[in-house]
């Protein structure tokens, strides 16, 4: 919407006034003359309420009033926008611009249709030619164009859109947020730093960049810098809601619950009860140990949005705890069927299925769980396990041979093939394998000597386990 039609009490009444006078002339069936701004009026009113066709009988109602008005035209561009005919649109546009060759919203306009037939580039050739033109508004263009170089998956071009448009107005919040998405996109989070940090030495009072700070120093789990960030935000902000919600991640990922408590109570008294603040309270209270508080936390969190998959998964996790494991079945197969590729419900489900012997369910979900989220190690063992135990150790080695493509330099993954190896009598390949676990994690032995105890008796084994002992 351009600036001289934001809605304004003064431009609302006009606006309904002329309304009413176009609509009292259809139904009589009169002739009543209305000029161009408020020919304008009306075709707004149309298009806010979603009412294409409607505006476009208004143009066709205008253009007999005013032939050859440049402005019906353009309005009539952005009616036929409205109705996807982008083609009649660009027509009309491009008649306007060989008159008014130094009209910016001719450019602007022509930049949104490329943009919706996906052709990003011509789109930001128009964006360019609007920078060459526009007095006012430049931050928001270079914001425009920056969309279109995501679009593209040209991030550094991306950044330096939004770098220019914080030079123009560095108190535009949306370029901020838009700015700390690029440079996570890129994997840019060193830059993002030391970007963040310099913008907020020069605008010290700009919470938004201090929260940006923090998220990214969260990401890197640099919890302790992501809080002093967060902190000042919520300083400068104290209604800050988000950063409350940043920081209590960060203080429920440090285990200190309570605390984290208390900030995602603040983001209710800021924002009200959400599904989700009431999800991550059940979880920390879960982390706590108590159970019944995190089933009322995650009961709210449902009542809230019966459809928040996370607090089902949460409640499930809770009734197992409890040792109520048909109760935790009834929540994770629901949270299931809510998000049928949800990892965390995947892997709980399938989890809690092969210890009720539906086994080939079992087999089912987690074959699908290593599929959507490969990277999910545990989600790869207690398959391998469960196929050890249903089919032998070569089933469990064939699962991991899938596995390692992943996992093959995590120490866990490691620990377990040497496992599996011990069992299937390759001692060789076996003891190779604990070499390399050893060197990567030697503490991780531990969990090897748990899931398979018969290795503590193989002398070969705790030579090396003694060898590498540092």
């Amino acid at each position: 919407m351009n600036e001289a039609h934001r809605p304004t009490p003064e431009r609302n009444a006009a606006q309904e006034q002329c309304v009413r006078r176009y609509e009292a002339m259809e139904a009589s069936h009169g002739r009543v003359f209305f000029d161009v701004s408020e020919i304008e009026l009306i075709v707004d009113h149309y298009l806010e309420g979603n009412e294409p066709r409607r505006a476009a009988k208004v143009i066709e109602f205008a253009k007999q009033i005013h032939p050859g008005s440049l402005e019906i035209t353009f309005g009539e561009a952005v009616v036929m926008m409205a109705m996807g005919r982008l083609g009649k649109a660009l027509e009309l546009l491009d008649a306007i611009e060989k008159v008014e060759p130094w009209n910016e919203e001719v450019q602007l306009r022509k930049a949104g249709i490329f943009s919706q037939q996906r052709n990003h580039r011509r789109a930001v050739e128009h964006y360019k030619r609007a920078l060459e033109l526009a007095e006012e508004g430049v931050d928001e263009i270079y914001l425009d164009m920056a969309f279109e170089y995501e679009n593209l998956e040209d991030y550094e071009s991306a950044i330096e859109c939004l770098k220019s448009a914080l030079g123009l107005n560095p108190e535009n919040e949306a370029v901020l947020y838009e700015l700390a998405y690029c440079f996570d996109l890129a994997d840019a989070d060193e830059a993002s730093i030391s970007f963040f940090r310099n913008f907020t030495n020069d605008q010290p009072y700009s919470s938004v960049a201090w929260y940006n700070l923090g998220n990214v120093f969260a990401k890197l789990e640099r919890y302790e810098e992501s809080n002093q960030a967060l902190d000042l935000a919520m300083a400068i902000d104290e209604r800050f809601s988000s950063a409350y919600f940043s920081k209590a991640r960060n203080l429920l990922i440090a285990g200190k619950y309570p605390e984290a408590i208390s900030c995602y109570e603040e983001t209710i008294a800021f924002d009200g009860p959400q599904a989700v603040t009431y999800s991550f309270i059940g979880e920390c209270h879960e982390k706590m140990e108590q159970y019944e508080q995190a089933l009322i936390n995650y009961d709210q969190s449902i009542a809230l949005d019966p459809e928040w998959v996370d607090a089902w998964i949460g409640r499930g996790v809770v009734k197992d705890l409890q040792g109520k494991l048909p109760e935790a079945m009834v929540a994770l197969q629901h949270a299931v069927r809510l998000s049928p590729e949800h990892p965390d419900a995947l892997y709980y489900y399938a989890n809690a299925l092969a210890r009720s012997h539906r086994v080939e369910e079992a087999l089912a979900h987690f074959t699908l769980l290593n599929r959507i989220e490969p990277q999910n190690l545990d989600g790869w063992m207690e398959h391998a396990d469960l196929l050890l135990e249903l089919k032998g150790v070569g089933a469990a080695l064939e699962k991991f041979a899938e596995a390692a493509q992943v996992h093959q330099l995590n120490g866990r993954f490691k620990y377990r093939l040497v496992d599996y190896l011990l069992r299937a009598g390759k001692e060789q390949e076996a003891l190779l394998a604990l070499e390399e676990a050893l060197l990567a994690d030697h503490a991780g032995h531990e969990e090897l000597l748990k899931h398979y105890p018969q290795a503590a008796q193989m002398p070969q084994v705790m030579h090396l386990i003694e060898l590498y002992r540092r």
